[in-house]
């Protein structure tokens, strides 16, 4: 099953220069992937209060062609691949304008149980079985990020608030892509063109926390991490660009 939209950018979804880029992708993406299992009756606006379970996305990866105005419509598409894991499952997006792709991607996700702390199974929701769909995305697999800090710097900290958070309590995944375009200012930004970027969470934060940012630039591939107790990664990212 594809699930399709089409949407006008709005300028709260443009960067500073005036123009849709990685942030706003990534919450088209996210949007995206929630109505997806909204659609089917197994998204987040009922699993909690039905089973006292939650998606958790665990891992993003956005390829970027071009940036868009507020001109014209975008269209975006969504599938689950096939796939055999009983706990995991992809989500593939392109966006596109004119028929050029603008964006395309994938975000992993997996299911939480929140009175139990743990992971569960698909089968624990009743998830369908027969929703795959045969369907190339050109994008490559997840790769290994990097989860020490040698050789990164710090840049600065974040304390988690009150709109950081989302349904679950903790902070949304969204918040983090703010966290870390925010270790660069807007020279560098305006210089540097976002080709691809990777996003992996290894653990949650909630309301209150710290988050420590350290970053290490090779030129034109950057790591970065959040850090929490100046120990434990909470996420790790990869931006490639030009």
């Amino acid at each position: 099953m594809i699930f399709e939209k089409t949407y006008l950018p709005q300028f709260r979804d443009a960067d500073r220069d005036g123009y849709v880029g990685l942030r706003g992708y990534m919450n088209y993406f996210q949007d995206m992937a929630t109505h997806y299992m909204h659609n089917i009756q197994k998204g987040n606006d009922t699993l909690p209060e039905e089973y006292g379970i939650v998606w958790m996305y665990t891992k993003y990866k956005m390829h970027i062609s071009r940036k868009v105005g507020f001109t014209g419509e975008l269209n975006m598409e969504t599938w689950i691949p096939a796939e055999k894991s009983p706990a995991v499952i992809h989500q593939n997006l392109f966006i596109s304008q004119n028929g050029e792709v603008c964006a395309r991607g994938c975000v992993e996700s997996c299911l939480y149980h929140l009175a139990k702390k743990r992971l569960v199974r698909l089968k624990e929701i009743g998830f369908p079985d027969d929703i795959a769909e045969n369907k190339e995305s050109g994008i490559p697999g997840f790769q290994k990020l990097p989860v020490d800090l040698e050789g990164m710097e710090y840049v600065y900290t974040h304390q988690v608030r009150y709109t950081d958070l989302d349904k679950t309590g903790h902070m949304t995944n969204l918040k983090y892509v703010d966290l870390f375009l925010n270790a660069f200012d807007s020279q560098f930004m305006e210089a540097f063109q976002i080709e691809e970027f990777e996003l992996h969470f290894l653990d949650q934060c909630f309301e209150g926390e710290d988050l420590h940012v350290y970053k290490k630039d090779l030129g034109g591939k950057i790591f970065l991490a959040a850090v929490h107790d100046d120990q434990v990664p909470c996420a790790a990212a990869d931006i490639r660009g030009k």
